[in-house]
């Protein structure tokens, strides 16, 4: 599957627990918690000490929000989290 470098941004900041900021995103990660929202929203929060994510889309069902979370549980599968 080819990434949008959107996306590549948002997969490479949550796998290497990074900060980003992009035109909608915001990542944040402390104290090993990446926390990710889009449009102010917090989409994902993936901690990382116990290797687990978790993912709210707001009931926003559309290609935009589906597409950044798809970008943080590609990160979370190569990492190999739950």
């Amino acid at each position: 599957m080819a990434l949008r470098a959107y996306q590549r941004e948002i997969c490479q900041a949550v796998f290497n627990k990074r900060d980003y900021a992009g035109s909608n995103v915001v990542i944040n990660t402390k104290n090993n918690v990446t926390r990710v929202y889009f449009y102010g929203n917090e989409i994902a929060v993936v901690n990382h000490k116990t290797k687990t994510a978790k993912y709210d889309n707001h009931g926003f069902n559309n290609a935009c929000t589906t597409a950044r979370i798809n970008a943080v549980k590609m990160a979370c599968a190569e990492l190999r989290y739950k």
